[in-house]
């Protein structure tokens, strides 16, 4: 019994107690007749009763009724919040049966719970996520249109309408709804703009896509994401640099040799703008410049496509002796000369000068023994020169090796092959991944003498590509 209840029972007693005490005392009091008219009269004790009752019952009722008014009040509450809590543990529990995976359960949890709060926002948002993903989705887009409704200011409902549409194939319908939010939704439309800048990125609409690029832009620099703006960093390269091939294209040379340059300050590895310096460089006359460009990119990366493209435009040139003496004057200078001197035994091979290129390739021997590509171009060699023994042997050695004639390039994001090398991989979106399969060679980016270079694309935005963190540079 709680202090408050014992105090009250003790005062009732000692009330009765003073009662019965007065009453005693007063006896012959109490006896007397009270005149209610000239001839009706009652003893004063049934007077004072009356009096008591009077004054007292009403009182007396209202509080019983209020009193028990606040008690059943106090009980409803009581059943409706745990009614409520019931309610919120169905929410929570259908919750982490769809983030496990189990739609059938999470859909029959939220039907319940829908079922006694039918106009609650945030279970019809979840609800239309759990029957697209069991592929009900005419369901969702229903159900995603009474949430719309309810709040047709919420741009997160719009973004789930959209998917619904999305994954029942109108296209058109989620292109409306997008368009919608970033019409009617200033501040909104970040990851819409992320999508149609991947599209056009996917379609090759440079234009369009640096276009979108800067309205991203505009939403990360309001955001204040310092994070996000580092990564976009990168795709603003890119897009640069496309601007340049574009201008290139157009017989621009100067504006695209500038351009070019400008992102070899930021990043003197980034190996396409290199290359498409050097183009630059030959379209407006000065061949000179070309080659440096070129033969900086190798010393600057190691990567062989600069010494690919350099003996091309030589021969395609008809100057093979410069082509000779710029191969040597890079095994001069280079820090791993490996590379360079594969390269000049493989033009004298083009060149037809069969002595000295089975006497260039042949000192490589034991530093190259595990490339493939390597006893390949020795067993043509010794083949032309009328050794077959000898290249049967080589032959065999490439068999053993890898069963592999030509090297193969490899994207180092999404590991597309090519049989080419490509400044831009058409799969996932990424400059500068695509680079000589070192490990169809079984030697490693090390042992060659290429150093790790970095990438970037649209694929970070997705997570469909998981992108090789840049590794420090071994020649610094």
């Amino acid at each position: 019994m709680r202090l408050r209840s014992f105090l009250g029972v003790l005062l009732a007693l000692g009330a009765v107690f003073a009662a019965y005490y007065l009453s005693e005392h007063n006896r012959e009091l109490l006896r007397e007749r009270f005149h209610l008219g000239p001839e009706a009269t009652i003893p004063l004790s049934v007077a004072l009763v009356a009096v008591f009752l009077i004054g007292f019952l009403p009182a007396g009722v209202t509080l019983v009724v209020d009193t028990l008014r606040r008690e059943l009040a106090t009980r409803r509450e009581r059943r409706h919040a745990r009614e409520q809590e019931a309610l919120d543990a169905t929410f929570l529990r259908a919750l982490d049966l769809a983030a496990d995976g189990q739609g059938p359960r999470a859909a029959t949890e939220l039907e319940a719970y829908l079922a006694s709060r039918p106009d609650d926002f945030q279970g019809l948002l979840l609800y239309g996520q759990v029957l697209r993903g069991l592929g009900r989705v005419e369901e969702a887009v229903e159900v995603h249109r009474r949430a719309s409704a309810l709040q047709p200011g919420s741009v997160g409902i719009l973004y789930q309408l959209a998917e619904d549409y999305l994954e029942k194939g109108d296209t058109g319908v989620a292109r409306e709804i997008h368009g919608r939010i970033l019409r009617d939704f200033p501040g909104f439309g970040l990851e819409i703009s992320r999508r149609r800048r991947s599209e056009a990125i996917g379609r090759r609409d440079w234009a369009e896509a640096a276009r979108i690029h800067e309205r991203v832009s505009v939403f990360l620099n309001e955001s204040g994401d310092a994070a996000s703006l580092a990564r976009e960093s990168g795709l603003a390269q890119g897009l640069d640099y496309q601007r340049g091939v574009l201008l290139l294209e157009q017989d621009r040379a100067e504006e695209a040799a500038e351009l070019f340059r400008r992102l070899l300050q930021g990043e003197p590895r980034f190996i396409p703008a290199r290359i498409m310096l050097g183009e630059a460089e030959r379209l407006a006359g000065r061949e000179e410049g070309a080659i440096a460009a070129w033969r900086d990119g190798y010393l600057e990366t190691g990567s062989p496509v600069f010494l690919h493209r350099i003996e091309d435009h030589f021969i395609e040139e008809e100057e093979p002796v410069r082509a000779i003496e710029t191969l040597r004057g890079l095994i001069a200078v280079a820090s791993n000369d490996l590379l360079p001197r594969f390269y000049l035994g493989r033009l004298y091979y083009r060149l037809e000068m069969h002595d000295e290129a089975e006497r260039t390739l042949a000192a490589l021997g034991e530093r190259i023994k595990s490339s493939p590509t390597y006893h390949y171009l020795l067993g043509r060699i010794r083949e032309r020169r009328g050794d077959l023994e000898a290249a049967s042997e080589a032959f065999l050695a490439c068999v053993r090796q890898l069963q592999a004639g030509s090297a193969e390039y490899l994207c180092r994001v999404c590991h597309t092959r090519y049989p080419d090398w490509q400044d831009f991989c058409a799969r996932c979106g990424s400059w500068n991944a695509v680079e000589l399969d070192f490990e169809e060679e079984r030697m490693s980016a090390e042992d060659l003498g290429v150093r790790e270079v970095p990438v970037w694309g649209v694929a970070e935005d997705s997570g469909e590509f998981s992108a090789p963190a840049p590794a420090s540079d071994p020649g610094a």
